[in-house]
């Protein structure tokens, strides 16, 4: 980008081209006051708080070249009025002045009008203490006000905008930043102006109000305290919290974030600024969705069973029996008949240490991530291998850029990827939406693509012939096989053919390869529809990417849209029951959560345990399975449905209470720290399970049955000397430093990514609350001085990496006249996660329905709330009936995991055909 050269207060400076004046003034180290402007929405001048004088070089008439004086200097004119720095664009010579008696008397002049109506009721005002309009009037501002207290403009306080935003009408300078956030940046216009004079004041437009799911980063950005949360609302002042940095796991992002806490207690989530993850947004599920830290209900005590009741015990009574029941069964049956589940969003820590039990001391690879209900993806490898490359920011991409949505709907399964794609296409790159239902992010396409439901595959594979066509196998690397199966598999039929039969013009399929051919940076983000296609999808978007020569590079790549919070972790970690586990090499593969419950009800399986999921839950074949097992350890920070069946029930420490790494989609590995102590005798998850491992070795060495454990993979050796009691200790970690440490040695892709390596990553070299500038863009997001993450490469990145182009197999939906209908499934923000107790957000939890055409409904005679009936081959749900436009005729859409509408019952698998029929009232 070219660059001009102007002088601000006498300081010359060089800066790009169409930089605005307030920017350009930064750059010099040089503060211009503002109120509207925000760097990441459009300059409008509203507040004209940033009134400079300018001037730019006279131009002669004639030659229409800069007038100089008798020393060869450029004439300025100076513009005959003041001009907003946040509207006007830096040109070559430019001069301005911010600090001249007419500057100061504009500026003192703004803040003394925007006092005219302001409550000054700082002392109880939740903005007080990181306030711009504070700051910037002890600076800018008048000393005395020239206005009576009794002439300003009283309003109701405070009136809801919705739920969780409170508006304090008094308190608003009418800035618009709220309104143009969430019209530019969130695509939720819900906000507006009413009124006119010195009645103007926002109003929710929306029903119900306030009806996005970013509302509450408008309190971030409101530069005064009109817009509160009602989470935080008269909870603490700014002063006395200590802020902390931390992650939220709550999706597959891993947003930056700022615990704020006041004698241990959670105040607020806030975000932390990091422009390769959430740029300086969170969205509310992340904001408000912690409460759970502080629910009244979280476990404080171990609990073992005694006469059919769990009652209190002792760390040493519980971590024993746990010991000695795995001993028992272990011995006597082995391995095999011992399982392990470990929620995927817990810390690497905690997941690495998980799996290390079971394979080493249990010698038993039954180990996975899922809670074996049907319709549950396969483990992505995909993302590990195909992923975007390090170095990937997507805060960098616009013009140049590809991005293809196939299966996904971002704002419900990872809402912060819908900001970013919105801000790649506004930044000039294209987007393209291709899904079997309509999603919010159809509105920022450049174009969407609807295709016939459970059509995913042949879609793709529709691309893969017309980019072969263009691009042939030129670009696959030379360690690649299957290229000829690829040619085969996509054939020599008319593209026209195919885009009929998945319900595509042809011109549309074209245009998206087109784009694809030509752009620099490609990502293809998929999600909850694409993982319901199985395995085969993934491979063949990894083989697109590598006909298109965009594998292993810097912002191009895929981006799975994962279950949680660390779904790439467990899979790194190896909770998963395929060879491929991780960083092991197994020679025999383990059970997978829905082959456990088989196994239960065979007395093949013998004994689990339960680290931080629910199965039980909607899954009636789980709940029978661990009716059915002889010993259920569960270790949960609630008395789940699934700890409630339990023989051993271990407390565990939240996210906020100890410290950990976790690893988010794109693989950037990302530390948060301990916040607080965990409630009563509560531990971190790793520490429990050390704890059965140490009891479980001490068993085994006491009753010399050592031998019964053959130990598994890269730790047998270490296994054996243990229990040989040798010098050369196993599981004594004091840290979980000391774990991350053994990651980084163990775990293909995370070498030198240790706790000292993540500090190092930090932006400055101290963490907490950003020094409130005056100036700066808003009073409350966090500067990260914690760190940024180190992004683990993907196996494309590898000098030796191999590839398989070859097509996998899957299984068609074929026609049948008794299940005419195609299961869509819904993942939704909000719905029935555990983790939402005690949250506002709890109000935002839908109640159930069952999506169908209107095609379909008037067909069916089926009308707007009409109970209807959705049957498969294995269960039947009931709700009422919600007929939509843009939905697919023959097909239903039904959320997941909401209370009252269990679709464990229902489904098949990943995709299932089903019967609708209206309810007789």
């Amino acid at each position: 980008m070219s660059e001009v050269n102007i002088i601000i207060d006498g300081v010359q400076i060089s800066v790009p081209a169409n930089t605005n004046v307030v920017d350009a003034a930064r750059m010099a180290g040089i503060a211009i006051p503002v109120f509207c402007y925000h760097p990441r929405m459009k300059a409008v001048g509203m507040c004209r708080m940033c009134l400079v004088a300018v001037g730019t070089p006279r131009i002669d008439r004639e030659t229409r070249q800069p007038v100089r004086d008798v020393e060869g200097k450029s004439v300025i004119a100076m513009m005959p009025k003041l001009q907003t720095a946040c509207t006007t664009r830096v040109s070559e010579g430019m001069v301005v002045y911010t600090t001249t008696d007419e500057v100061k008397y504009a500026q003192n002049g703004v803040l003394e009008f925007l006092l005219t109506s302001h409550p000054l009721d700082c002392p109880v005002c939740d903005k007080g203490g990181e306030c711009p309009l504070q700051n910037l009037t002890m600076e800018w501002g008048p000393a005395v006000s020239r206005f009576d207290y009794t002439d300003k403009v009283h309003f109701e306080k405070p009136i809801p905008l919705g739920d969780l935003i409170y508006l304090d009408r008094e308190r608003c300078i009418l800035c618009g930043r709220c309104v143009r956030f969430q019209d530019e940046i969130a695509d939720d216009p819900v906000l507006g102006f009413d009124s006119r004079g010195r009645s103007w004041h926002i109003i929710s437009k929306s029903d119900p109000p306030f009806d996005s799911k970013f509302s509450g980063n408008t309190t971030d950005i409101c530069p005064v305290g009109a817009l509160t949360s009602a989470d935080f609302r008269f909870k603490a002042r700014v002063w006395e919290v200590q802020s902390v940095p931390s992650i939220c796991t709550l999706c597959p992002v891993g947003c930056n974030t700022t615990l704020d806490m006041r004698h241990n207690k959670l105040m607020r989530v806030m975000p932390r600024e990091n422009a390769a993850v959430n740029d300086i947004w969170i969205c509310d599920k992340g904001r408000f969705g912690h409460r759970f830290i502080e629910s009244t209900d979280r476990l404080t005590t171990p609990l073992v069973r005694r006469d059919g009741a769990l009652v209190p015990a002792s760390w040493q009574e519980a971590l024993g029996l746990v010991a000695e029941k795995f001993a028992a069964i272990q011995s006597a049956a082995g391995g095999a008949a011992l399982g392990g589940l470990a929620g995927d969003h817990l810390a690497n820590e905690d997941l690495f240490i998980f799996q290390r039990l079971f394979r080493e001391v249990l010698n038993s690879n039954n180990l996975d991530y899922r809670t074996g209900t049907p319709g549950e993806p396969t483990p992505d490898d995909a993302g590990a291998q195909f992923g975007v490359g390090t170095g990937t920011n997507l805060m960098e991409l616009g013009a140049g850029t590809t991005v293809l949505v196939v299966g996904a709907d971002p704002e419900e399964e990872a809402p912060l990827y819908m900001l970013r794609l919105r801000a790649i296409a506004e930044r000039g790159g294209k987007l393209f939406v291709a899904n079997a239902r309509p999603t919010k992010l159809d509105r920022s396409a450049t174009r969407r693509l609807h295709y016939r439901p459970a059509q995913e595959i042949q879609f793709v594979r529709g691309l893969l012939r017309l980019v072969w066509d263009k691009v042939g196998s030129k670009n696959l690397p030379q360690r690649t096989a299957g290229a000829a199966e690829l040619k085969a598999a996509l054939g020599n039929g008319s593209i026209a053919d195919v885009a009929r039969n998945i319900g595509i013009e042809r011109d549309a399929l074209a245009a998206v390869a087109d784009s694809l051919a030509e752009a620099q940076h490609v990502l293809v983000v998929y999600g909850g529809d694409a993982f319901a296609a199985g395995p085969a999808l993934a491979r063949d978007l990894g083989t697109l990417l590598l006909l298109l020569g965009k594998v292993g590079t810097a912002n191009s790549g895929l981006i799975p849209l994962l279950a949680r919070g660390n779904t790439r972790g467990a899979l790194d970690m190896g909770v998963r029951p395929d060879k491929s586990a991780g960083y092991l090499a197994l020679k025999q593969p383990g059970l997978s959560a829905r082959e456990m419950w088989q196994a239960a009800q065979a007395k093949q399986l013998r004994a689990v345990y339960v680290m931080g999921l629910d199965p039980a839950s909607n899954n009636p074949a789980a709940r029978a399975a661990l009716d059915a097992l002889e010993f259920v350890v569960v270790q949960d920070m609630f008395l789940t449905e699934t700890a409630q069946l339990a023989d051993v029930v271990l407390p565990a420490a939240a996210v906020a209470e100890y410290d950990a790494t976790y690893t988010n989609t794109e693989r950037r590995v990302q530390r948060a720290r301990q916040a607080r102590p965990a409630p009563g005798e509560s531990l971190p998850a790793w520490a429990i399970v050390q704890g059965v491992a140490q009891a479980l070795i001490a068993l085994l060495v006491t009753t010399g049955t050592t031998e019964a454990v053959a130990g598994n993979g890269k730790g047998k050796k270490a296994t054996r000397q243990a229990m040989a009691l040798t010098d050369e200790p196993l599981f004594d970690y004091l840290t979980s430093s000391e774990i991350a440490a053994d990651i980084a040695a163990q775990v293909p892709g995370y070498a030198g990514i240790t706790y000292d390596a993540l500090a190092k990553t930090a932006l400055v070299n101290n963490w907490g609350r950003q020094t409130n500038e005056s100036v700066y863009y808003d009073g409350t997001n966090y500067e990260n001085g914690e760190g940024i993450g180190i992004q683990a490469p993907v196996l494309a990145e590898l000098p030796r990496a191999s590839f398989d182009v070859a097509p996998l197999g899957y299984e068609m939906l074929t026609t049948n006249s008794e299940y005419p209908f195609v299961l869509q499934v819904q993942k939704l923000l909000y719905d029935a996660d555990p983790l939402l107790r005690d949250s506002l957000l709890l109000n935002h939890v839908p109640a159930p329905s069952i999506a169908l055409s209107y095609a379909d409904a008037e067909r069916l005679g089926i009308s707007r709330g009409d109970i209807v009936r959705v049957a498969s081959a294995t269960g039947a749900v009931e709700a009422p009936a919600r007929p939509v436009a843009d939905l697919a005729a023959g097909s239903v859409l039904v959320p997941a995991h909401l209370p009252g509408l269990a679709l464990a019952q229902l489904q098949t698998g990943t995709r299932t055909r089903v019967a609708l029929s209206k309810v007789a009232v």
